[in-house]
């Protein structure tokens, strides 16, 4: 394992993000990935941002050239396929890390999942099947999970823990700067340190 590098994977529900939250949502995580790459510490990006009908992919991008623009757009259907797509991406990703030579692999995985409402469009996993995927990951590979999510059972239907949600409240006029903020402390209490800090 690579004990200096950290491996972020997102799986980003833009289906339900009204345009007027755009701005909110891209300074929020400006600011979030800022407090990352201060941590000196080595880290890689891998997501999904999907919609009903199409999706984007970035695989083991440098944390220095994450950007969160391209990910947003509304396609208006209200639809959330959350459930395949954050499958696919695991899958994808698992598949990735057991193909490289073990020295290269990253020793820390964070999974993040933003979802909004409850799945209801995709076809080819349960809630049962992510929920078991999840635990396999966390339990035997050690992987991290953090959900932000606006609507609690997505915690229990996934088995996410409590202190590893964050509940992100639409009354609020900024739904972003709150929750990502929240993100950013719990990450960078797991976060090691890198060798200029």
């Amino acid at each position: 394992m690579n004990n200096d590098l950290t491996l972020h994977i997102y799986a980003f529900d833009c289906s339900a993000i009204p345009t007027e939250q755009h701005d909110n949502i891209l300074r929020a995580v400006k600011k979030y990935g800022v407090a990352l790459k201060s941590t000196g510490r080595k880290q890689i990006v891998s997501g999904i941002r999907f919609t009903r009908h199409e999706e984007a992919r970035i695989k083991f991008f440098p944390l220095e050239k994450f950007k969160v623009n391209s990910w947003l757009e509304n396609d208006g259907s209200g639809a959330c396929n959350m459930l395949d797509q954050t499958s696919r991406i695991m899958r994808e990703t698992g598949e990735y890390l057991a193909s490289m030579p073990e020295k290269e692999r990253p020793s820390q995985v964070i999974v993040s999942i933003i979802v909004f409402g409850r799945d209801n469009a995709s076809v080819h996993c349960t809630y049962d099947q992510l929920r078991d995927m999840i635990a396999l990951q966390r339990d035997v590979y050690k992987w991290k999970f953090f959900l932000l999510t606006d609507f609690t059972i997505n915690m229990e239907k996934l088995g996410i823990a409590e202190d590893d949600t964050i509940i992100i409240k639409k009354n609020e006029a900024d739904w972003f700067k709150r929750p990502y903020e929240e993100l950013t402390e719990k990450m960078l209490e797991i976060l090691p340190r890198g060798e200029n800090n």
